[in-house]
């Protein structure tokens, strides 16, 4: 299946996508923090960097879905030897965006309906935790960053060529979320889950309308969350996990 691909208006390293999720306009790449569980280190190994950099590719589709993964040639862009690329391949298929064959090269792992469902079911069963805990446990300074979260993707929402920004964003704002629930194995496993899903919200959210409706959604969620209903906002959560669901599986079915 080839996907079309996310528009971009600036290469990858420059465009101004956070590895902090506590500020929705930090500068810097996005995939850091997410495959080390929302603490990306201070410094990053070789075999850090080239994961960091594959990963990108793969989300972006610069790789394409069931695409080999030329380790060689990435061991000449860097400069270093295969050992690190291979190092690299070997933690991005414990996140599940490589796999490999024996006695063949890595390659991204394909994109299906099936896989979507199951991650999003995963996500979802996660979340079942995670929600009810933030609805009655958070601040006012939670508050404070979910206002700016909504404030940033409001900025970004009419501009196509910031796409995939506000996808990012807003998936950025789940993941505050986990993490201020107070159950830190989920915030951890939901970093390296967002990468994967990431993959499938830029196909199923790539219209103005469709971020205005997500929009919507984040200013009645947060509402709802300041008066602590935990149950109106668990029922806005599901209504809202079936538009974008449906809206993904639609953009497979046509890329088919």
């Amino acid at each position: 299946m080839q996907l079309p691909p996310i528009t971009m208006e600036d290469p990858a390293a420059d465009r101004p996508l956070a590895r902090s999720i506590y500020s929705p306009k930090a500068r810097a790449g996005y995939a850091a923090y997410r495959l080390f569980h929302g603490e990306e280190p201070a410094t990053l190994s070789l075999k850090d960097q080239v994961a960091v950099t594959i990963t990108e590719r793969i989300v972006e589709r610069r790789l394409q879905p069931g695409q080999r993964i030329p380790e060689q040639s990435i061991a000449d862009e860097f400069g270093i030897s295969k050992a690190p690329v291979s190092e690299a391949l070997m933690l991005l298929e414990y996140t599940g965006l490589v796999a490999s064959a024996a006695r063949k090269s890595a390659y991204v792992t394909p994109v299906s309906a099936t896989e979507f469902q199951e991650l999003i079911e995963y996500r979802a069963a996660l979340m079942g935790v995670v929600f009810p805990r933030f609805v009655e446990r958070h601040t006012t300074t939670d508050r404070k960053v979910l206002h700016d979260y909504l404030d940033h993707m409001q900025e970004l929402a009419p501009d196509d060529a910031h796409g995939f920004e506000f996808v990012e964003v807003a998936d950025r704002s789940l993941l505050y979320v986990a993490t201020q629930a107070g159950n830190r194995p989920i915030a951890r496993a939901m970093s390296p889950l967002s990468l994967r899903l990431l993959r499938y919200y830029v196909i199923g959210i790539r219209t103005a309308k469709q971020r205005k409706q997500v929009l919507g959604w984040w200013t009645e969620a947060i509402r709802i969350c300041e008066a602590r209903d935990v149950n109106r906002f668990m029922a806005l959560a599901a209504q809202s996990r079936g538009a974008v669901v449906a809206e993904v599986l639609a953009a497979l079915r046509a890329t088919a």
